[in-house]
């Protein structure tokens, strides 16, 4: 399936504890440039991988340091939070992951429908339609062309040290035969070690998909399995399978870590250490040299406690943090959050400081085993911040592999920055005139709001129709979430004008009903709103009322739908699409526009198979030329990453100035009077100012590049609250921003509900979308110190009690409350609620407050809460 489905869950929290936070445009070619038994591997017989022979390419550029000679890969070890050599020598290990290679993702090559969205449906097919001997054939032959000796010199290219490779558990083990090695059990492995080794690139070996699966996401090979935690006998086949892993590679310096359980997320935190901790004995009656790494749990570490104190020797943490990505931070630039991620934040003690702190007191090393800062950055800007990315984790000791390094599509070509290092080049021939349209999502550009034209996922076309006389096609609107996620997306001005007498072809595009429009329900429901006219949900460029898409209350799962209406086109001419649309604060969203030849099907997703390979009907000869064409295909590589990973010079990102002081603010009769504190740096070369309507931020630009350290807001309304922030400029980076300054704050009357967003000063926390009934936004990420305030006003003295709506997937030692600056009431514990977005209302005890003006502040003592709201009641 699409990245949508398992990349959501691989960020879904990240660990409360972290977060905030070659030339250009040269293309270069080569280097340089369905149940459980439905999964296999590749053919018997121990053949090794093809090798084609790479072209002749451009000579990489000139990396800071020669890469290690083969005979320097010594075994690996833990001291402390290095990786050190055999010689105790610290090794900063640099590189990538190679997915979708001996574990399937298929929105990894561009392929997915008609009911084959993984490796287990994929194999599944190929048996049902070919044999299972023509499936072992096939599957090889993907096998031997996804990843051949190109790839690893494109590796060698990138400056890697180490590569990250992620294996199903059916490449090593017979499917048919449980606890049997395949007779090719070790092909794939022994081919990889041997390539690597060739070009000092140490190997990490790491169990992606267990049998019966660790997620309920795809990337185990079978999605929607998970049926490890409860399966007895997958857990004994997990244990069989690393025994026999360990022996086979004891002795091999070349593999510097076993990752015996990718992303382990199916069951409690609890529940993955006492597995984790079992695969760690398995491996060590076997093997007592390699490093075993322990996964987090959604970017938590904490359930392990100290690993040293258990006994546990030469091991170390790892995490996956996706800044900015699934709907963390939406409308955000991938600057400010990937500046905030590894600068610490404003407080210096989020983000990677946060992890740097725990691994450091536990005296364990770390490996961050996935991440991707590139994405849709932009080609020169994502190089800088994917070099700035290696270069932090290495300051701190940390090994890291991105994930991932390949990823190849129907159009090809990298665009702003795909999630690949290496695509296939762009599909000069290929044809988004019909298919998909239209994209945003939250995973590509949370908080979008642009024409068509400017989708950030996929652009709208020119629609040129083949043929000659008139067809019926079927334009399609479609928006959804995935489950415990919020969409909330609204389109209007919907046109589709023949180019050169500009007749409309479309019905009611800009709403206002739902004359001409079908409703189209794909799974779960929908909210469709066709005459929405809520201040602020409109996109700009709107001139009415609005289709706005929305969860319904009380529907949970996977929601997906929307609307579409027949159109007649002529053959032979050419149409224009255009159209606005806006994300207000979604999170796991996807707004998608098809033109499809084909009437839409209720209760079935709209699949666009332009491009794709149809594995129901497509005849064995094209999957075979599908599948050996990934071996040979034109290489597009991420030119920006190409140049500054193996860069001498490092890039001026995140080289921050100091953030402005002594923000002022003066309300009248001509706007609100901002300085500031002129700055002394002299890279400064200006301000940007920045405005909000509550203290939670959200701040959008008002200003930009002010030359002086003032400024006055002409377009402020009067009565209306707004709290501004200010940041320096230099030629390449922008500060943090200021403190806050803000117009007169209006106390609430008590008693009452207070919504939790509704705060009028904070440290420390983020807000994110919620699910609770009611919907809108909670406070969250709460560290230790970290605090809300809020203004209320008490008209009788008397004694109080706050109701508060919690949740926490931990449980948390919970938040004091403190009035006027002194401490009201003791800590209040959050237990484990049983997920981020599991709500419960717990009741405080009985406090007294005396008349007039307070200041209500929750000061937290724990971390890892979250608040939605809190309602003061008299007693």
């Amino acid at each position: 399936m699409d990245q949508r489905g398992w990349v959501m869950d691989a960020a879904a929290r990240l660990g409360q504890q972290a977060r905030g936070a070659m030339v250009g445009g040269l293309v270069v070619g080569l280097v340089g440039a369905a149940a459980l038994t439905g999964c296999g591997g590749g053919s018997g017989g121990g053949a090794t991988p093809s090798t084609p022979t790479p072209a002749p390419a451009p000579a990489p550029a000139p990396a800071p340091a020669p890469a290690p000679a083969p005979e320097a890969l010594t075994q690996l070890k833990a001291d402390g939070t290095k990786w050190v050599d055999a010689a105790g020598k610290q090794v900063l290990l640099k590189g990538t992951n190679l997915g979708n290679w001996l574990v399937q993702e298929f929105w990894m090559m561009g392929q997915g429908g008609k009911g084959v969205v993984d490796q287990c449906t994929l194999e599944a097919k190929l048996t049902e339609r070919f044999g299972y001997d023509e499936k072992e054939r096939l599957i090889k032959l993907y096998r031997d062309s996804w990843i051949t000796e190109r790839d690893w010199d494109q590796l060698k290219a990138f400056g890697f040290n180490v590569v990250r490779l992620p294996i199903l558990w059916s490449v090593i083990e017979d499917e048919k035969k449980p606890k049997t090695l395949r007779a090719d059990a070790w092909t794939y492995l022994d081919w990889s070690i041997a390539q690597a080794k060739k070009r000092g690139i140490y190997v990490i070996l790491d169990l992606h998909g267990a049998a019966g699966g660790q997620t309920p996401n795809d990337h185990t090979g079978c999605s929607g399995q998970n049926k490890y935690w409860t399966d007895a006998d997958a857990q004994d086949r997990t244990r069989w399978l690393w025994t026999q892993i360990a022996t086979k590679y004891k002795d091999e310096p070349a593999v510097a870590a076993y990752d015996p359980l990718n992303e382990p997320w199916g069951s409690t935190a609890e529940a993955m250490v006492t597995r984790v901790e079992e695969l760690y004995k398995t491996i060590r009656a076997v093997d007592g040299q390699h490093i075993v790494l322990l996964p987090s749990h959604y970017g938590s570490i904490d359930a392990y406690g100290s690993p040293l104190a258990k006994g546990m020797t030469n091991v170390a943490f790892e995490i996956h943090p996706y800044p900015g990505l699934f709907g963390d931070r939406p409308g955000d630039t991938a600057y400010a959050i990937h500046r905030d991620w590894l600068r610490c934040g404003q407080s210096g003690t989020t983000g990677v400081c946060a992890y740097n702190k725990q691994v450091s007191d536990l005296k364990v090393p770390l490996l961050v085993g996935e991440f991707q800062p590139w994405q849709s950055a932009g080609l020169d800007l994502g190089g800088q911040i994917a070099r700035a990315t290696y270069d932090t984790y290495a300051s701190y000791g940390w090994a890291s592999t991105s994930w991932a390094y390949k990823l190849v599509s129907p159009a090809g070509g990298s665009g702003k920055g795909t999630w690949g290092m290496v695509t296939n080049a762009p599909n000069s021939n290929f044809d988004s005139g019909v298919g998909m349209v239209a994209k945003a999502s939250t995973w590509d550009c949370a908080g979008w709001n642009s024409s068509f034209a400017e989708a950030c996922a996929v652009k709208a076309p020119t629609i040129k129709v083949g043929g000659t006389g008139p067809k019926t096609y079927y334009f399609v609107i479609k928006s959804g979430a995935n489950a415990g996620s919020n969409p909330d997306v609204t389109f209007d001005k919907i046109s589709i004008v023949e180019t050169t007498s500009k007749s409309e072809v479309i019905t009611n595009g800009n709403f206002g009903s739902n004359a001409g429009w079908t409703p189209l329900t794909i799974s779960g429901s929908v909210n469709l709103d066709f005459n929405d006219t809520t201040a602020g949900k409109a996109p700009t460029g709107s001139d009415g009322p609005v289709l706005r898409l929305t969860r319904p209350a009380g529907v949970t799962g996977e929601v997906n739908g929307g609307v579409y209406q027949a159109i007649t086109l002529e053959g032979g001419k050419s149409y224009t699409l255009s159209g606005v649309f806006k994300d207000n604060g979604s999170s796991n969203t996807w707004a998608e526009m098809y033109l499809l030849d084909s009437k839409p099907v209720q209760g079935q997703d709209v699949i666009d198979m332009t491009g794709k390979v149809d594995f129901t009907t497509a005849a064995k000869a094209d999957i075979e030329s599908f599948f050996k064409g990934l071996a040979t295909q034109a290489y597009e590589v991420h030119s920006g990453l190409a140049q500054w990973l193996v860069s001498p010079t490092t890039p001026d990102v995140f080289q921050l100035p100091e953030r402005p002081a002594g923000l002022k603010l003066a309300e009248g009769a001509s706007g609100n009077a901002l300085t500031w504190n002129a700055s002394t740096d002299a890279k400064v070369t200006g301000y940007n100012v920045y405005r909000a309507s509550g203290a939670a931020g959200n701040y959008t630009k008002l200003a930009e590049k002010v030359a002086t350290p003032s400024y006055n807001d002409t377009t402020a309304v009067a009565g209306t609250t707004y709290f501004y922030v200010v940041t320096a400029l230099t030629a390449a980076n922008e500060s943090f921003y200021s403190d806050s300054a803000s117009t007169a704050l209006k106390s609430v009357p008590v008693p009452a509900l207070i919504q939790a967003e509704a705060f009028t000063a904070m440290s420390g926390v983020q807000l994110e979308n919620c699910s609770d009934t009611g919907g809108g936004q909670d406070v969250g990420y709460f560290d230790p110190d970290d605090y809300i305030e809020f203004k209320i006003s008490v008209a009788t003295a008397g004694k109080f009690v706050i109701d508060y709506r919690l949740a926490t997937a931990n449980g948390s030692t919970g938040f004091e409350i403190w009035v006027d600056g002194v401490k009201a009431l003791d800590a209040m514990a959050v237990p484990n609620t049983g997920g981020w977005q599991t709500w419960v209302t717990q009741t405080s005890a009985a406090f007294n407050m005396t008349a007039g003006n307070h200041t209500l502040r929750f000061k937290s003592v724990g971390k890892e809460w979250n608040l939605n709201w809190f309602q003061v009641k008299a007693q």
